[in-house]
């Protein structure tokens, strides 16, 4: 997996150069968004609260359009209880769009964590086979444990539930990778940065169906720390999208166990059985042991690369300006 450059010797502090240089002046009111914290709530407000209200908004009028278009052959487009094709569109669009007006318009640089040419092409396809390939790990051992059994099959048509579950991953990513994570970091360094997405990717998960606060420490534990190595490792967001979507479309859409307590349709009907440790018990397997293990591992390897590639930064609690650098 390729990167960007490495750091460069900037100011009082090392600075990747991934972080651009000075910036041009703007207003007082403009300079506001120059402290991590305001950009922090700002980028977090957008993303979390915003981005949500106006994908329901657009998949609703979705609906309506391909409702007209299925009529042109007789048909309907109807929503069967569980958002598919409308809303996997807005999960992408809408924070994307919220996320590249954030960028542009509070940082005033380019949106270089989702740019890369082919390489982020190459992360994002890296991204789909390693989180594929994590969760077929993890349900190779629990059937091999004897906790996951198939049962039965479905047609192919039911993978289109897991579409939804797929696309949330753009909006999670850019949220607690491109934000949380990414600014944080300029004055917590990377591993403070790391903790604090992961503790709050864990926190917001809690609220799901059959979560409690041990499923959400789960989540960060395994998750939270594996998606923010993938950003770490690249300094971009393409490989933590691609192993999030995925692992979220195979863990429901192929394999058919519950995710993140979400029961959704799969090409395989399957049942788990055994201590609540090993399967995860109703919350699913990312609550399962076998799970933080694995992760953990591909985390350790991650975090391992980045380190030798000198992506990781110490922690700068002074300002920008009172150093006398550029703010980041």
């Amino acid at each position: 997996m390729a990167g960007p450059a490495p750091l460069t010797e900037g100011g009082d502090a090392t600075v990747p150069e991934w972080r651009g240089q000075a910036r041009p002046a703007r207003g007082a009111a403009g300079e506001v968004f120059d402290f991590v914290l305001v950009r922090l709530v700002t980028g977090f407000v957008l993303l979390n609260w915003v981005a949500r209200w106006l994908s329901r908004a657009l998949s609703q009028q979705l609906y309506g359009l391909c409702d007209r278009v299925a009529g042109w052959w007789g048909g309907s487009y109807a929503n069967v209880g569980y958002p598919r094709l409308p809303e996997t569109i807005a999960l992408i669009v809408v924070p994307t769009a919220l996320y590249w007006a954030f960028v542009h318009l509070a940082e005033r640089r380019r949106v270089k964590e989702l740019g890369g040419g082919w390489r982020g092409v190459a992360e994002g396809s890296a991204g789909l086979l390693l989180g594929a390939g994590l969760f077929a790990v993890i349900a190779g051992v629990l059937a091999a444990a004897g906790a996951y059994h198939v049962v039965g099959r479905e047609q192919w048509v039911v993978i289109q539930w897991s579409l939804p579950a797929a696309a949330v991953a753009v909006r999670e990513e850019q949220l607690f990778r491109g934000v949380v994570q990414r600014i944080s970091e300029e004055r917590l360094g990377s591993w403070g940065a790391l903790a604090l997405a992961a503790l709050l990717f864990g926190l917001m998960h809690t609220g799901n169906p059959n979560a409690g606060l041990f499923d959400g420490l789960m989540i960060a534990l395994f998750g939270g720390v594996l998606l923010g190595a993938c950003y770490l490792v690249t300094r971009r967001l393409w490989l933590a999208i691609g192993v999030h979507a995925a692992w979220n479309f195979v863990e429901g859409g192929v394999f058919g166990t519950r995710v993140s307590g979400f029961d959704i349709p799969g090409l395989l009907r399957s049942v788990t059985a055994g201590a609540r440790w090993l399967t995860g018990g109703a919350f699913g397997p990312e609550s399962s042991l076998v799970t933080l293990a694995v992760c953990t591992a591909a985390s350790v390897t991650l975090l391992l690369i980045a380190r030798r590639r000198g992506y990781l930064l110490p922690a700068r609690l002074t300002s920008s300006r009172a150093a006398g650098t550029a703010p980041t």
